[in-house]
């Protein structure tokens, strides 16, 4: 595979006037000839060092949704994916572009070179894309997935701003917390070691904490790092720390309800997109157990209703209340047993997205001051437990 870098150039255009950007490319004199071509003149190129890193979820949304235009305006498969590529500014998306390029030059089907490759895009739009192309409705499918990645995007970006917070508070309250009790809370031990007094329990437990950190922050500092790394190892190469996170969180009061409904929204989008392209309910079961970043607990529950269909089971029977609400089954019933159920749980997903959309606005205005009196607890509790001998201003005048 051919290594790409990205480029800063300036130049002239044909009606003189100044313009800059910067474009992906091999080297300089591809650019180069690339700028040429357009009519370009007086070219400057210089290239900019940065490290490749993986396409943020909207640029694959945005491939997709341009991909969708250009498809639906009749242009080759190939002609369309060139075009992308030309103006894609992420290194590893434009290698894949190219690689998928190359696969659809040697024969592959669209979807089948998505398959080999197995990135950014996850089972289900693949077999949707699948559906597609056999149907001849590739640009309407690709369009469908787009303005779904697109919904589901916004939902999650709020969704991660409420779980930032808590995050942001729990380092915040540590960070303050050693510091005060590396710089702080020793001075508070010297002051009160010169006297012969029996000190509060909290006081006891400050400075036993202090001289804990100071004793053996090496050792801390080097478990700190190497746990890490084991960590971080271990949610790259296993989904022990994904199944982990997910049943702490399905568990956590603040975030039970988000995690829930954001499930629910998931699972009935992708059973509609899927049903309304002709996808058999089994496969569309079977396309969620494949993908290895689902939610282990949906997985998990399709596995189970995916046995119980082959059983001769109706679908809305083999449902769970325990994962999908009742209100969810009832209404996934109902669009069964009337021969409408992509259309029952595409109106399922829009209530759940409404219902999440509601809540996270709300939570995220009292999320914010009650965290705040969280962190103020926690720094004043060590302040307390320093000053509180001190209340007792007799025992410490001789």
């Amino acid at each position: 595979m051919f290594k790409v870098y990205e480029f800063h150039w300036k130049a002239v255009n044909r009606f003189q006037k100044k313009q800059k950007g910067k474009l992906l490319a091999r080297n300089q004199e591809e650019l180069e000839q690339k700028l040429i071509k357009k009519g370009f003149q007086q070219i400057k190129i210089s290239r900019n060092f940065i490290l490749p890193k993986n396409p943020k979820s909207e640029e694959v949304t945005q491939l997709i949704s341009q991909l969708a235009l250009l498809i639906n305006a009749k242009l080759p498969l190939k002609q369309a994916l060139s075009i992308i590529l030309e103006n894609t500014q992420n290194i590893k998306l434009y290698l894949w572009i190219e690689e998928i390029i190359r696969s659809v030059e040697l024969g592959y089907s669209f979807s089948t070179s998505l398959e080999n490759l197995n990135r950014y895009l996850d089972n289900q739009e693949i077999q949707l894309i699948k559906m597609g192309e056999m149907s001849g409705k590739l640009g309407t499918i690709l369009e469908n997935i787009a303005k779904s990645r697109s919904e589901s995007e916004k939902l999650f970006s709020k969704v991660k701003k409420i779980m930032f917070y808590p995050v942001m508070v729990l380092v915040i309250a540590l960070t303050l917390s050693i510091g005060m009790l590396v710089l702080i809370v020793p001075k508070f031990a010297e002051l009160y070691s010169a006297k012969d007094k029996t000190l509060p329990f909290i006081t006891e437990a400050l400075f036993f904490l202090s001289n804990l950190l100071i004793d053996n922050y090496i050792f801390i500092l080097f478990l700190f790092v190497l746990s890490g790394c084991f960590f971080s190892f271990l949610d790259k190469k296993t989904t022990i720390i994904k199944k982990f996170k997910y049943y702490i969180l399905s568990n956590f009061p603040v975030f039970k309800n988000i995690i829930g409904q954001s499930r629910i929204i998931y699972f009935t989008q992708n059973i509609a997109l899927m049903l309304n392209a002709s996808l058999r309910l089994d496969l569309i079961l079977e396309t969620f157990l494949s993908n290895k970043q689902a939610d282990p607990i949906l997985q998990q529950e399709c596995q189970s209703v995916l046995t119980l269909i082959k059983q001769g089971y109706a679908f809305s029977e083999c449902l769970n209340t325990d994962v999908f609400e009742s209100q969810t089954v009832q209404m996934l019933s109902v669009g069964e047993r009337s021969g409408k159920l992509a259309e029952m749980s595409e109106y399922v997903s829009q209530i759940y997205k409404k219902k999440l959309d509601d809540q996270l606005d709300i939570l995220s205005q009292l999320l914010e001051p009650a965290l705040m009196v969280i962190l103020g607890g926690i720094v004043g509790t060590i302040i307390v437990g320093l000053y509180l001998p001190i209340f007792d201003m007799g025992s410490l005048v001789e």
